[in-house]
């Protein structure tokens, strides 16, 4: 249901620069490969002109998440960040573009069907990062990720023609990604002056003490390392939702979108097992393990096409916080057999 979410750091080795996505012949699927490890690992097991689209897909996403690491102002051929932000808004909107993936996704979307909408809340989304980030509350936190994440989680399923009524897992799916991500990121991004951790559930001056000294204050550790796992529970809340819909999802492409949720979510294992850790260095996730859990997300997709599946309810309270997005719930019919 989502195939990109936005990460703070990139991933290690060779990451190509702004102006190289936007500007230069980069194949997206080589962005993919080397920028989308998780993604890229899932993708395998997708047909591969759906492989193909979703790479597209990634690659205009990671080139609009990158504008937000620019300059203020240029300093290459490319402009400052507000420049290509206005630049890739203005060609999707039909203005000639000098960017080839803008011009590969926009004739995706147009053959596919995807509202453009989703991809201007992508960009504001991204906008909201180019300068100091204090995350206030956890509504802030959760429109965060709706607009930076589960937007792609959208646009991926008109490109997999997946029945609206999977839209709301799709969401979900996206913002316990996103949140797993700031989880992952929260050092990095503090150095960066980002801090999505919401100031109602940790202080932020605490929070960059904690990270730049060899701190002794145990009420503040914990403090930080509290508000960590408490985002780690909101990220399965909605994992737990996005686990109810995967039935939406075209059987051909279920296992590898299931693979990348599980791998995901693993991450935040990772963190649990040593919180104080996760804060002082990037966690990831081993290679045998993601090969172990794609075999059975696999599985789990096969099964879920037998008799009683999981039930297709959506959990509303999830979306409160998207209301003023004028993100409104979706109608979603019980299975035969089940009343709501």
């Amino acid at each position: 249901m989502t195939t990109a979410t936005r990460s703070r750091t990139k991933a290690p080795g060779w990451h190509p620069s702004v102006e190289e996505q936007l500007f230069g012949s980069i194949d997206p699927e080589a962005v993919l490969r080397r920028c989308g490890r998780t993604f890229y690992a899932a993708s395998r097991v997708l047909p591969s002109r759906v492989r193909r689209d979703l790479a597209v897909l990634y690659a205009f996403c990671r080139a609009v998440d990158d504008c937000a690491d620019q300059p203020s102002t240029p300093h290459r051929a490319g402009g400052g960040r507000e420049a290509l932000l206005v630049e890739i808004q203005s060609a999707l909107e039909g203005q000639s573009s000098r960017s080839p993936i803008v011009s590969a996704f926009r004739e995706l979307a147009e053959a596919k069907r995807v509202p453009l909408a989703h991809a201007y809340e992508l960009i504001e989304g991204v906008r909201s990062d180019t300068g100091r980030v204090r995350m206030a509350t956890s509504v802030d936190l959760v429109q965060y990720a709706y607009r930076v994440a589960s937007t792609v989680g959208l646009m991926m399923c008109r490109i997999l023609e997946v029945d609206q009524e999977g839209d709301p897992f799709a969401i979900d799916l996206g913002i316990g990604m996103q949140l797993t991500n700031i989880a992952r990121d929260v050092a990095e991004d503090a150095f960066n002056h980002r801090v999505y951790l919401p100031a109602e559930w940790v202080d932020h001056d605490a929070l960059l003490r904690y990270l730049t000294t060899d701190t002794t204050d145990r009420s503040a550790v914990s403090d930080v390392e509290a508000a960590v796992e408490r985002l780690l529970r909101l990220a399965d809340a909605y994992y737990d939702s996005a686990e109810l819909g995967m039935h939406f999802l075209p059987t051909r492409v279920r296992g590898g979108i299931r693979s990348a949720a599980w791998n995901y979510r693993t991450i935040g294992t990772v963190i649990r097992r040593d919180p104080h850790a996760a804060l002082h260095s990037r966690v990831s996730t081993r290679a045998m393990g993601k090969v172990v859990r794609t075999g059975a997300a696999l599985w789990a997709s096969v099964l879920e096409s037998l008799p009683l599946g999981p039930a297709d309810m959506h959990d509303t309270t999830l979306h409160t916080a998207l209301a003023p997005l004028g993100v409104r719930p979706l109608a979603v019919s019980a299975p035969a057999g089940r009343t709501p």
